[in-house]
This record gives C-alpha cells, structure tokens and sequence, in this order.
C-alpha cells in the first residue's frame, strides 16, 4: 500500500511535491473510495487511505514527471548496482536552473508492507548519493539504517562492523543491503518486495499480453466482459507468441532489425525477451460477420498490431492497459498510468477508475494514481482529496496541488467548471496575443 510520494528537483518539479493517499477527515464516499488501516501504523484518525488518486494538468504541466519520477525511483532501486547502468548519473535535476544539479534531489516513499509501515527515502547531489534512510513502524518509528554519504548506520549493528561495510557513492544501500546477512534483511526485503509489485504503465512500454495467458486465463475473460459492455464489437482474443531472434545469435538479431525497418508491420506489436529468445507478441481480436439478412455465417480475425488500422486505437489502448489494471486489482498492487483517458470513451475512463473505487471489484485495496485529462471525471464520484492539479509558473517550476488544500470548496461545487474557469491551477490561455 502507498501511503504518500514525496519528490524534489526532478525535471519540471524544482521545490518538495507530494502526492498523498492518506485520506482527509471528509467523510464523502468514504465507504467505496476509502480503506482502513491498523491505526497503530499511521495513528489514530490518520490511518484511512485512499483507494485512487487522479491528477490533472495542462500539456507540460508536469503530470507524467509525477509518474516518472516514482519510475526513476524504482530504477535506482534496482540497477543502482548495476556500474554499466549509470542509473544514478542519470538523475534529471529541474531543467531550467543551470546549477540545479548542485542541489540535491529527493525521493522517498511512505508505504506498508507486511503490517509494517516503512518509510524509506534518499537523495542524490552531483550523481552521487547524499543521503539514504529507512524507518520502520508497528507501534513506534525505529531507524532500520541512516546513511550520509559513506558513512553508514545500522540498527543493531555496531559501528566498527558497520565501517567493514563498503557502499559505493553511486549505489544505494537498499539495492546490496541484502548481501551482507544482516539483522535488518527482513526489512530490506520488504521494501524492496514492494517496489518490485509496483506497476507502472505509460502508452510507449505497455507490454501487458502475456498476462492475458496467466492464472488459466482469467484475466482474459474477465477482459471480455469489460470489452463486451464497451460494445467494442470483438467477440473474443487469443494471444500469439512468435519467436523471432536468439538474442545470442548476433546474425538473428541484425535480420530482425533490417526486416523490422524494411516492413514494420511483419513485426508490429509487443516485443519480449524470455531468457535467451525474443518473441514477437500481437493479439488475435475476433469479429463476428453477417450476410444482408443479419445472419450470422462466419468470423473476421483481425491482428491488433499487425493490421493495424482496423481497430481503432482506443481500442489497442484500452487492450494495452486492461491486462495490468485486472493484475492489480486482483493482487492488490499499486498501479501508476498516465493518461489513462487517453484514447477512451469518458465512459471507458470512468469505469475503469470505478473499478478501483468500488467494493465488489477492488476487494484487496489496489490503489490508482493516473494522470488524465476530460476534466469531466472529476465531477464522477471523486473525494476532494483524490483530486490533483500540475501547474506550472513563468520559469518552468511545476507545483503539485490537491484540491483538498483549497478553502471555501463545497461538496456540490462542479469542479470541472471551476478547473476550466481557472480557480484551481494555471492554465493556457489560448486567447492572449504573443
């Protein structure tokens, strides 16, 4: 479960942003879009969260930076050990400072897992690590290791053992923690566990097929339903898996990437390695054909990718998305997806967010954060405290706003209206003259 993101100096954020699903005391839909949590983790009154959180936002206001930057977070975690990565070099300070590098950049996360709250962060200043933390929470917080550059501190553990512990600058305790069987492993594992659950999902890397074969396809059927009460017109889907290179066989290789530039549409789709072999993946969408009496005689198949055109492509959107949202809703896991509307029918978008805030499909507390842009979903069964505004000022620097932190907001205002009219953030005015 995520409890808060707090982030700094990253890309279009310059100042400390966060983006917060503890839940305000408003007690709207409380019983649909809202959890409890043991009130010993987060304290008593402040230990209701949130099931979902939308963030709005004019183009380059900083809406997908949010998500980026719990993708960037998640990235260090996990190749920051990595030398050939380079994943820390690659830290992007605030784009419109020339010494936004000389500051640090920060990123920390407040989350349970396993009936534990964890509250685990670092910093990063001239693609070095600064600093790094991690704090554990059943009744009382307890340090589980503090780090200042390279000096280490670890509970349990006392400092001439700690000093025999050697972290390079540019790699992160949490990502080598484990090595050196300490006390503390348990801890790490949850933490690192919780971020390797993490689902984040933007339009270009929605590689989510595969998952419509697992679990003996109940992702799929339960896919079709969703697509039959679309009324997309698709009857039914198979996945197709090819192999197409052994990525060991550097000649394969070179052929698949002369035939891909030659004829993009022989290897349209979904590209994924498994071990030593790259496959291809597209999907089959079945459509049923009629004579001039409306008879049904036959089927259409139809390749997603590959014909591509025929579908439309909200169509391939909502396929792409589908897969991971079912995952996490089934699992309980947290999902980041930008621009979820994208593409989609309102009615499309809406139901998918309903889904998270609702009872019956959302029984394991899977939680949303998705940046959109019909500003019509805010007025659809959303708490104040769900809502987020990106704006941005003359430089550049984007802030971070929940409509729960304005005053005189009324629960029957139409927020969308007052969004458009410019009470909640800074938005383009197409009618000024340049």
């Amino acid at each position: 479960m995520l409890v808060n993101f707090r982030f700094e100096n990253f890309r279009s954020f310059y100042k400390e942003n966060v983006v917060s699903l503890q839940a305000t005391s408003d007690k709207e839909l409380k019983e649909l879009n809202t959890f409890i949590v043991d009130e010993n983790l987060l304290g008593k009154n402040q230990n209701e969260l949130l099931k979902s959180a939308i963030i709005f936002g004019g183009n380059a206001s900083g809406k997908t930076n949010v998500i980026k930057g719990i993708s960037y977070m998640i990235n260090a975690i996990q190749l920051s050990a990595a030398v050939q990565f380079e994943v820390i070099n690659k830290n992007e300070t605030f784009a419109f400072y020339d010494n936004s590098q000389n500051d640090c950049s920060l990123y920390e996360v407040g989350i349970i897992q396993n009936e534990t709250y964890y509250k685990y962060g670092f910093t990063i200043k001239n693609g070095e690590i600064e600093q790094e933390w991690m704090y554990r929470k059943k009744e009382r917080s307890t340090p589980v290791f503090k780090r200042t550059k390279n000096k280490l501190e670890i509970i349990g553990l006392n400092s001439k053992a700690t000093s025999l512990i050697k972290i390079p600058t540019k790699t992160l305790f949490l990502s080598v923690g484990n090595n050196f069987n300490l006390q503390i492993s348990n801890y790490l594992l949850d933490v690192l566990n919780w971020f390797k659950n993490i689902l984040i999902v933007f339009e270009n890397n929605a590689n989510s097929f595969d998952i419509y074969t697992a679990e003996n396809e109940k992702y799929k059927k339960q896919a079709m339903e969703i697509l039959k009460k679309a009324d997309i017109g698709i009857t039914n889907f198979e996945v197709v898996k090819d192999k197409v290179a052994d990525i060991r066989n550097l000649n394969e290789m070179l052929t698949l990437s002369t035939q891909s530039q030659i004829n993009p549409k022989k290897y349209a789709g979904q590209f994924k390695q498994e071990q030593e072999s790259l496959y291809n993946i597209d999907l089959k969408t079945i459509f049923n054909v009629y004579d001039e009496n409306n008879k049904l005689i036959k089927e259409k198949e139809v390749m997603l990718f590959k014909d591509g055109g025929f579908n439309s492509e909200g169509t391939t959107r909502l396929f792409c998305y589908l897969g991971w949202i079912l995952a996490a809703l089934d699992t309980g896991r947290v999902i980041f997806i930008d621009e979820i509307d994208s593409k989609l029918h309102f009615l499309v978008a809406d139901y998918l967010i309903k889904m998270f805030n609702s009872i019956d499909t959302n029984i394991n507390n899977a939680q949303l954060i998705c940046t959109a842009h019909n500003v019509m979903l805010m007025d659809e069964d959303l708490r104040r405290d769900q809502i987020y505004f990106t704006s941005k000022d003359k430089i550049g620097i984007s802030t971070l706003v929940s409509l729960a932190d304005y005053k005189a907001v009324r629960k029957k205002d139409l927020f969308s209206k007052k969004y458009l009219a410019g009470f909640y953030s800074n938005l383009p005015n197409m009618n000024k003259r340049v």
